[in-house]
């Protein structure tokens, strides 16, 4: 089923760093260049990608996507990063939705 008022609700919040827990799941894995490159990045133009998190009870502050900006964020000594709270109280459907995030990619247009 396809929730097309979900747009509607979604609210970027600043939470601290401290209450974020990152998934255990989480398939994507980064080398020092990624982790540099995050941090350029975030240390010109801010982090202004808000991290998604699961809102829901059971998964309370459970990190969803963001887990590299979230690194980076900490690295660079952030003490509260933004984010969107999606509520999925099934773990099941929560790691669908991160395994989505990291494949949902486009290409490149070289031209």
């Amino acid at each position: 089923m396809i929730n097309t008022n979900l747009a509607e609700k979604l609210t970027i919040v600043r939470i601290p760093v401290k209450e974020l827990q990152p998934s255990a799941y989480n398939p994507r894995k980064w080398d020092e260049k990624a982790i540099a490159d995050m941090k350029e990045s975030i240390s010109r133009f801010g982090l202004c990608d808000p991290l998604i998190v699961n809102g829901a009870a059971e998964r309370k502050n459970v990190v969803i996507g963001g887990h590299l900006r979230l690194k980076v964020a900490t690295l660079l000594g952030f003490t509260e990063v933004p984010v969107v709270y999606l509520n999925i109280p099934e773990i099941e459907r929560e790691k669908e939705r991160n395994l989505r995030l990291n494949k949902n990619v486009g290409s490149w247009d070289e031209e």
